[in-house]
């Protein structure tokens, strides 16, 4: 038998257990959670004349970022990762670009690259992604040979020239019916081309005469260009992909000889630019926008892009960046992991419908691509109006 002295011990060393199990079942949330840090690249020019585009892409991201990182970081199974971004300029050139993706994957050992701005950079970085599952997730690549059943690894979250044209060129025909042809103003690349390729085909479909007129990229002076287009007689003058600088010195080139008829912007967010390098001479511009910074959704995005006091002014480029990361971010926590991208690329494909800032989200594209990696979101079409941009319409995608 037990003496007194041996019981008491007894009960007292159970309470003790008791006690400690029960401390740690409360306290199992702080202690059984690993913080560790998950980067994310991002392939962008961070200069040159994309370089609106590139930081709309990185800040977007890094907004995102923000939000989660002080909500208490991404919870990822048993382990909260601080979120960071690892951004490289690739200057809107296709070889500057496929150094930047191979520093991100091989030297900063990252599996997610963020952004890509531009057809030739977009392919040329999916070349290095692709056989390295590593996801790619361009926020203003347009051509549609970025996606296909052959590139799993590969989600585009911005819209592009074939899921917005027909709806521009149906608002172009319907506020101008008496216009015959479209000067179409491209970059002689793989995004200028592409994209002239379907404006001839949308613009046909609505009776129009689409007219090229490609131009070399860093091109100083543009106004031959401008003349040639001047010269062939034509109704509307379609600033088309035209990053934003240059975008706004065809502008002001086509008032100064006297160009007093329409101007569009139907390739690339750039209404808040135009507005900045055009003054007076933008208004009246019907545009594509990616966003309306005027909706309260969404106004948050522009102000913080100048509280963190990054260059230049805030794009709506900025609306599916951040829509775009926010969607990856979920789709990482409900894979469970941050290293198998085969399960985090199936758990984007199982998006469904997603509220975004500006409205539903989710993905299509199969009929076009092969496969649903396109996203479809509401699209805006505006116009510049006493020296501010105006949502005219917005639409969302067949």
């Amino acid at each position: 038998m037990k003496t007194k002295m041996q019981m008491t011990r007894l009960i007292f060393t159970l309470l003790l257990t008791l006690t400690m199990v029960l401390y740690l079942d409360h306290t199992s949330s702080y202690v059984s959670a690993e913080e560790r840090e998950l980067k994310i690249g991002v392939v962008s020019p961070l200069s040159g004349g994309g370089m609106a585009w590139g930081y709309a892409t990185l800040s977007g991201l890094e907004i995102a970022m923000d939000d989660v990182n002080k909500a208490g970081g991404l919870k990822v199974g048993n382990t909260v990762y601080t979120l960071k971004a690892i951004p490289r300029d690739s200057k809107y050139l296709a070889d500057v670009a496929i150094t930047a993706a191979k520093r991100i994957i091989y030297e900063d050992k990252v599996k997610i690259i963020f952004g890509s701005i531009g057809s030739a950079e977009g392919l040329a970085t999916q070349g290095i992604t692709e056989p390295n599952k590593i996801l790619l997730t361009p926020v203003g690549v347009f051509t549609s040979r970025l996606l296909g059943p052959d590139k799993p690894y590969t989600f585009r979250f911005i819209l592009t020239n074939v899921e917005f044209f027909p709806f521009l060129l149906e608002y172009y025909r319907e506020r101008w019916p008496n216009a015959k042809k479209i000067a179409y103003l491209y970059p002689n690349d793989e995004t200028g081309q592409e994209a002239f390729k379907w404006m001839r085909k949308y613009a046909g479909n609505q009776g129009f005469e689409a007219i090229g007129f490609p131009w070399e990229r860093g091109t100083p002076d543009l106004s031959p260009v401008v003349t040639k287009a001047l010269m062939a007689n034509v109704d509307l003058m379609d600033l088309g992909v035209t990053p934003p600088g240059d975008a706004g010195q065809f502008v002001n080139i086509l008032r100064d000889m006297g160009w007093r008829k329409q101007i569009v912007k139907t390739g690339g967010s750039a209404a808040h630019d135009l507005i900045r390098l055009c003054g007076k001479n933008a208004d009246g511009i019907i545009y594509f926008e990616d966003g309306d910074f005027s909706q309260p959704k969404a106004a948050f995005l522009a102000e913080r892009f100048k509280e963190k006091k990054y260059p230049g002014i805030a794009n709506t480029v900025m609306v599916p960046a951040y829509d775009g990361a926010m969607i990856l971010f979920k789709s990482i926590q409900k894979a469970g992991t941050v290293d198998d991208t085969t399960r985090i690329k199936e758990a984007l494909e199982s998006l469904g419908t997603y509220e975004g800032i500006q409205g539903p989200v989710r993905w299509g594209g199969k009929e076009n691509y092969g496969i649903d990696h396109q996203i479809y979101r509401p699209l805006n079409i505006g116009e510049i109006t006493d020296g501010k941009p105006k949502t005219v319409i917005v639409k969302y995608p067949k």
